[in-house]
Parts: structure tokens; C-alpha cells; sequence
């Protein structure tokens, strides 16, 4: 539901008042107008711009008491220079003299050069209430450049930037949220505990319907409206609402601050989707840039040989000298332009210099490509904003453009295509693998970073398609999720991802909402050196990284702390994309003890499995040196244990209907088994014994192996079939408890 005609045109006229008194701020009296208008509850107040307009009339509106605040756009901490007062004797004259006093108190702390103007007073009802935790609350609303509005729930009063710094964040949540959404939004709050314990759970239907009108708000005063408003909300600060002695919920204290929309700059583009399968599923492809001198490095004419191993039969290379090369006895002759080629390109890499791109640019309007990979990064030499223009200038229209500064593209062959790899590295040092197993997307901002993710998973070979897309220039990562979200053969996408432009965010959020796949992202800059406003506790407390986690969270988008855990929970996504758990009920099988203790610490959303007695007797009759504890749903089946015993105890739990997923946890050293390069191929040792029961048993399974190099060709047969392997307890629990976690959660 969206602000109805009659609050959006009462709350224009308070932005249209103070835009015309020349200010882009509002006063707080005028944020208490803007939370009157969409229902909720503040003071009775009222506002003088001198002390001789206090007469008996504007008295009587109050009771015992009341607060006077000192009302200036130039003054941020009001009380701190004596410019808030609590007064009971509520005489005019009175009032008048202490108005007139606090006037010069603020005053005498500025020199006559930066005097600040004083627009007025304003008389607040003093709203009696305690300051005990979670009965002040801050709600606030704050506009990220790449997610738009950004909605902040914290505890409230003087100490709240203090408190959310060193004790408890706030919770950050992306509008807008219909009411069932913020309700479900509060009951995540830890407060509710307390509500609960004193017998006041019906607090938090305020904290909801608080959240919900300001969520409304701040969604429609923002860049990302679809109802085009007349201005922005920047910063919303509603410090504090508070519980009051009467149970009310009321804002006692606001700030805003605010932009014109006609003023406002920021480019928010839609995903666009259209003409990207020229990359990956091409017909026809030109490489510019390739050299026939075998004695000097090309880096066109490496790009042009992956595609040659590609068995591309629709490969044209182009150097304007003339020539060509040779790859395993293949000859491919050089075209001198594009124009020469004449035959079907959706394709072209260009692999040369950047100083020619803007000429290359203009010779594609001859004929134009789907698809275009701009290989070479953009010298510091030249203005990248200058340089853009020119390109925009030039550009065909529906030619899509991947780079600059990228290492372009992987698409593995399949049966009815071929592949597309323009990432050039070496297939000696680094191949790039695929298998039946493949079914992950890889998009990264970082080229190094798609070379050191497939070193990780030479075994496994997960990637279908791999994007290094660079600068971004016109294909950005949400087109590309976008794409790929709709293509049956990828069930993973992971990103690496370090930036995001204004507006991308929210188109990133929302695919986030709308994408069945899961979505596993590592962003690099996490520091924030802070948006700082001295007024607004509310962007003091929402760092861009913070916002990325908030919008990560509600979108269900997994997003991870270290390079080392993203690569442990794509693999593990990836290798059991088709083993989705009932529920989050765990039992695992170990040889070392201390790794079932270690296990059960690490358990956060997983549970300890109670096995059936059918199991137990099972187990027992397995149990065959008593060693076990058969009642444990962790066992501990020590290192005497021979392949064959080991996978049956495996198999015997993961057939138990009160277990959903399996870890098993190895010790590859003892003689009893067949770990060593020289016996772990054997058809009854234990790598293909779990081989066997994973493609048995449907139920999600991980695998620890406590080792070192040595035992590579073991842990290698188990991932080359698809079992995802860890090498400590501890991450191959950490990644099971994502994986069972987001498919139990509400999302799925």
C-alpha cells in the first residue's frame, strides 16, 4: 500500500514551505506535520518565531509542563549549548523571559561573525515516560546512493549512535515494507524478550505500525519511487519514539533534511538483459589484436587460441599487416578490418590497445555485433569520464559491451553448442575444467580473482560460465544476473564484487527478491570512512557496507565474510544444488574424536538428529569392537575403523527418516584404510564407497578431511563426483548449516 493522494499533497506543502524559506532542512515541528499525516502520534506543540507572541491561548494547549527548544537550521546540538529547557510554571511573561535568556545563552557561544540566525521557539508537551532499554526507540530513514532508501530501527535517546557503535547495531531494513513485513521485521528485535517478560507484547504492534507508515514514506520520497515525487528525503531522524506512562507511542524529537527531485543527478538505468547471449552462445567470433610473431607475446593471439580449443569453427582473427597462425596444425588466415570478414560475427574481442578503442568503436557501425569484450584496462593518462562520452557518442545502439579493463568470458561447450573462453590464461598452468557436475555461475569485478576460483575447484570443475566484466562500462552485474537467472543449466550464481553504481543496488536488491537460485557474494571494501552527519544520528549508524548486509539479509542473498568461506559455500551450493533437506535435523560419522566436539560447537541453525531405535540396533550390529557410542547422533567410530565399516556406519545413519543431512569427518591417516595415492582408487576403498552412497541417498552429505597434500588424490576422487570436501570440521559444518539453512528458511 502507497501514501493515498490526499497525505502525499498535505506532505508536499511542508517541503514546499520550507524550499521556499530557502532551507533543505525541515524544523522539528515540521517533522512532527510530516508523522501527523501518515497517523502517527507526537506532542501537542507549538511554534513562535518570538518571545512576545507567548500569550494565555497558546498556553492552554498544555498541561503540567513543557519543553522549549531553541529552533535554528545552523544550530545541530541544540541542548548541548543550553538550547533545550523543561519549564512547569506556565506563566506568558515567564515563559517569555526564559525564552529571551536561552536566546542569548545560545548566542554567547558564537563570535558576531558565525552568530547562527534563530528562526524561533517551539513548545513541546513534556511527555512523561522512562528511558529504560527499548521504551525510546529510534526510527529513522536514510538515502543510499546505490540502494535507495534505507530504513534504521534502534534504540533511542541521547546515547543511540553510542549504543548501536559498541552494543547492539542497528537493524537496517530496505523499504518499502508492507505491514505483515514489518511486523515480521520487529519480531526479530531482541526487545521483544523484555515485552514479553513484563507482559507487554502489544508494544510491539507500535514499533510495527511506526515502521510500516515511515517505510511508506521514505519509499515514496525517493529516487527509486515509481511515483515520481517532487523531493527526497535524505535524512529522516525520529529520535526518540517513546513508550509513554499511559502506554501511547509518541515521537518526541525529528529531524530531516531534504533535496528537490529536479535537483537531484543520479542516473538509475533499468536491467537490461538484451543481446548478452551474443557472449555466450555466439555465431561467428572476431579477435582484434592478434600478432603472427611467435617471438613476441600477444595476448589477442592466446584469447584466439582458447577459442580454438573451444573447436570454434567461426573464429576470424583480424591484424590490418596480414598474415596468420597456426594452432595444432590449423591455420587461421588474418582479415585485415571487421568489413573483410564478411560473414556472421556476434562477437568481437578486441585485445589491442586501448588508444584505438574509440576508432574500433566506430568501425562496428558498419556492421554491428551483439556482443563486444573490451579487453585492455583504460590508461591513468586518460579522463575514463571523457573517454566514456566519446564512446557513448560512437556506440552502435543494441551493441552490448562487456569491459573495459576484463578478461571477458567462459561458457562451457554443451552438447547442441560450443563454448566461448576468452580468459586468458594457459591451459598448461591453469585449465579451465567443466563436468557433469558444472552448474555455477561466476561473476567477478576482479580478473585475478576468476584465475585463483578455478584453481580452488580444479577437482570439482562447478563453473558452467565464468564473467570478469571489469569497468562495467555498459554490461553491468545485475544484466548478468538477470540473464543467467533464467537459464536452466546455471542453479548457483556467485559474485565477487566490489562497487556498485547509483541506483544498482536496488536493482540488485531486487533480483535478490525475486531470484529462486541462490545468490553467494564476497565484497571487498567493507570499510566505511563514514557519511557523517552531524544532525542525524540515523547516517551515522548506516554505513554502505552495513546497507549491503541489510539489503543482502532481506533479500535472501548470501553474502560471506572471507574469501575462504565464499569458496566453501559455493562448492557446497553447487554440489548439492539437487539434495534440498527436509529439515535442519544433523548427524555425522568422525574417526576422531575431538572433531564430533568440534562439530557440535559450530552447530548454529543445524540441529543434533536423535536417531530411531531401528538405527541404534543397526549400528550396534556394525559396532562390532564396542568402541561406539551407538546413542550419539555424532559418532565417534575411532580410528580401527576399515573402509568398509566406516561407510556402512555412514549409510546406516543417513537411511535414519530422523536425519535430513550427513557430515562425515576423516582422518585419512590410519592403515585401516585406503587414503593413500596408492590404494584410495581402489573400488572398495573409502572414497568410492561414499562415491556410491552419495548417488544412492538424497540427503545432503559433506565431507572433512583432515590432511595434507599426501592425500590429495583421495579428497580428489571424492570431489570429481561430486561431494563437497572441506579441510577442517569446522567449515564443513559451517557450510552445511548455510546450505540446509537457506533452504529451510521462508525465502524457499
Amino acid at each position: 500500500m502507497s501514501l493515498v493522494d490526499d497525505v502525499i499533497r498535505k506532505t508536499d506543502a511542508v517541503f514546499q514551505k520550507a524550499h521556499g524559506d530557502n532551507r533543505d532542512v525541515l524544523f522539528e515541528f515540521e517533522v512532527y506535520q510530516l508523522l501527523d499525516h501518515i497517523g502517527l502520534e507526537t506532542p501537542r506543540y507549538a511554534y513562535v518565531e518570538s518571545a512576545d507572541q507567548i500569550d494565555e491561548k497558546i498556553l492552554a494547549r498544555f498541561k503540567d509542563s513543557l519543553i522549549i527548544k531553541i529552533v535554528s537550521r545552523d544550530i545541530s546540538h541544540k541542548k548541548k549549548l543550553g538550547g533545550v529547557r523543561r519549564v512547569k510554571y506556565l506563566d506568558p511573561l515567564f515563559i517569555q523571559f526564559v525564552i529571551s535568556q536561552m536566546e542569548q545563552e545560545v548566542l554567547s557561544h558564537f563570535d558576531g561573525v558565525s552568530k547562527p540566525k534563530i528562526a524561533g521557539f517551539l513548545l513541546v508537551e513534556f511527555v512523561p515516560h522512562t528511558q529504560a532499554l527499548g521504551y525510546e526507540v529510534l526510527i529513522g530513514a536514510k538515502e543510499d546512493d546505490a540502494f535507495g532508501p534505507v530504513l534504521t530501527l534502534s534504540k533511542g535517546g541521547d546515547d543511540a549512535e553510542f549504543f548501536a557503535k559498541h552494543f547492539d547495531p542497528a537493524n537496517l531494513f530496505l523499504p518499502p515494507l508492507e505491514e505483515v513485513d514489518a511486523r515480521k521485521m520487529v519480531e526479530t528485535l531482541n526487545i521483544r524478550h523484555k515485552f514479553e517478560e513484563i507482559g507487554h507484547p502489544e508494544y510491539l504492534n507500535h514499533f510495527t505500525k511506526a515502521v510500516h507508515a515511515v517505510s511508506q514514506l521514505a519509499e515514496h520520497y525517493s529516487f527509486v519511487s515509481k511515483n515520481k515525487p517532487n523531493y527526497i528525503i535524505k535524512n529522516l531522524d525520529i529520535n526518540p519514539f517513546v513508550i509513554t506512562e499511559s502506554d501511547k507511542f509518541v515521537a518526541i524529537d525529528g529531524y530531516a533534511e531534504f533535496i528537490r527531485t529536479s535537483d537531484r543527478s543520479l542516473p538509475i538505468s533499468r536491467v537490461n538483459d538484451k543481446n548478452l547471449e551474443g557472449f555466450f552462445n555466439p555465431r561467428g567470433i572476431a579477435v582484434l589484436g592478434v600478432s603472427s610473431d611467435l617471438d613476441r607475446y600477444s595476448l589477442g593471439r592466446d584469447i584466439a587460441h582458447l577459442l580454438h580449443d573451444m573447436e570454434r569453427d567461426d573464429l576470424y582473427l583480424i591484424n590490418p599487416k596480414g598474415g596468420s597462425v597456426t594452432f595444432e596444425g590449423k591455420t587461421y588466415p588474418f582479415y585485415p578490418s571487421l568489413k573483410d570478414v564478411n560473414k556472421p560475427m556476434d562477437l568481437v574481442v578486441y585485445a589491442a590497445p586501448a588508444k584505438f578503442i574509440e576508432s574500433f568503436i566506430k568501425e562496428l557501425n558498419i556492421s554491428p555485433p551483439k556482443a563486444v569484450i573490451l579487453i585492455p584496462g583504460i590508461s591513468p593518462e586518460i579522463n575514463y569520464d571523457e573517454f566514456i562520452q566519446r564512446i557513448n557518442q560512437v556506440k552502435p545502439k543494441d551493441t552490448r559491451i562487456i569491459g573495459p579493463n576484463c578478461m571477458g568470458v567462459f561458457r562451457a561447450p554443451e552438447k547442441d553448442r560450443k563454448g566461448v573462453n576468452t580468459l586468458f590464461m594457459e591451459q598448461e598452468r591453469l585449465e579451465i575444467g567443466h563436468s557433469q557436475f558444472s552448474n555455477t555461475l561466476l561473476l567477478t569485478q576482479s580478473g585475478a580473482f576468476s584465475v585463483t576460483a578455478l584453481d580452488r575447484f580444479q577437482h570439482s570443475k562447478i563453473f558452467k560460465a565464468i564473467v570478469s566484466f571489469g569497468n562495467q562500462y555498459d554490461v553491468k552485474v545485475t544484466d548478468l544476473i538477470e540473464f543467467y537467472s533464467k537459464r536452466e543449466s546455471i542453479s548457483v550464481i556467485a559474485l565477487y564484487l566490489e562497487g556498485l553504481y547509483p541506483g544498482e543496488g536496488r536493482q540488485f536488491f531486487e533480483l535478490g527478491l525475486k531470484t529462486e537460485k541462490p545468490i553467494i557474494i564476497y565484497k571487498s571494501g567493507k570499510t566505511n570512512a563514514g557519511a557523517k552527519a552531524a544532525a542525524s544520528h540515523t547516517a551515522a549508524m548506516s554505513g554502505s557496507y552495513e546497507v549491503f548486509k541489510a539489503a543482502c539479509r532481506q533479500a535472501g542473498i548470501i553474502l560471506v565474510e572471507n574469501i575462504e568461506e565464499h569458496y566453501d559455500i559455493v562448492q557446497t551450493f553447487s554440489l548439492l544444488h539437487n539434495k534440498i533437506p527436509r529439515s535442519n535435523r544433523v548427524a555425522g560419522v568422525v574417526n576422531a574424536g575431538f572433531e564430533s566436539t568440534v562439530g557440535a560447537d559450530e552447530l548454529k541453525n543445524l540441529t543434533q538428529a536423535q536417531l530411531g531405535s531401528d538405527t541404534i540396533e543397526k549400528l550396534n550390529r556394525i559396532n562390532k569392537f564396542g568402541l561406539v557410542d551407538t546413542k550419539s547422533p555424532f559418532l565417534d567410530i575411532s580410528p580401527m575403523a576399515d573402509d568398509k565399516m566406516y561407510a556402512d556406519f555412514v549409510e546406516v545413519v543417513i537411511n535414519d527418516e530422523n536425519v535430513d543431512c550427513v557430515f562425515v569427518a576423516i582422518v585419512p591417516h590410519p592403515i585401516s584404510l585406503k587414503t593413500t595415492p596408492q590404494t584410495c582408487h581402489d573400488a572398495d576403498g573409502l572414497a568410492n564407497r561414499l562415491v556410491g552412497l552419495s548417488k544412492t541417498y538424497s540427503k545432503p552429505m559433506v565431507i572433512s578431511v583432515n590432511a595434507g597434500q599426501y592425500y590429495q588424490d583421495f579428497v580428489g576422487i571424492l570431489e570429481k563426483n561430486g561431494l563437497p570436501v572441506f579441510t577442517d570440521i569446522r567449515s564443513a559444518i559451517k557450510s552445511l548449516d548455510k546450505f540446509v539453512s537457506y533452504y529451510t528458511s521462508s525465502k524457499s
